[in-house]
């Protein structure tokens, strides 16, 4: 998933924070929990707010992941 997720990060630079967290690191476990993260990969699309709008579980395209983004990003009618 590191290429897709690095070519988000790169795409929506500015824009957007795309970031990885690798769920092996303990540092990351709160993160997890106060997410409900238990499948791998999981993708996890936040607000400006912290609020989870998305939530995508085992592998997505970039496709996918792009589309739930730019609906994030779009500037509201």
């Amino acid at each position: 998933m590191l290429p897709i997720v690095d070519g988000l990060t790169d795409e929506f630079e500015g824009q957007a924070m795309v970031q990885q967290l690798d769920a092996a690191e303990l540092e990351n476990e709160r993160l997890q929990q106060q997410y409900g993260l238990r499948g791998h990969p999981t993708f996890v699309v936040l607000d400006r707010n912290g609020r989870t709008v998305q939530t995508f579980i085992g592998p997505q395209t970039a496709e996918v992941l792009r589309e739930a983004i730019m609906e994030l990003i779009a500037p509201a009618n």
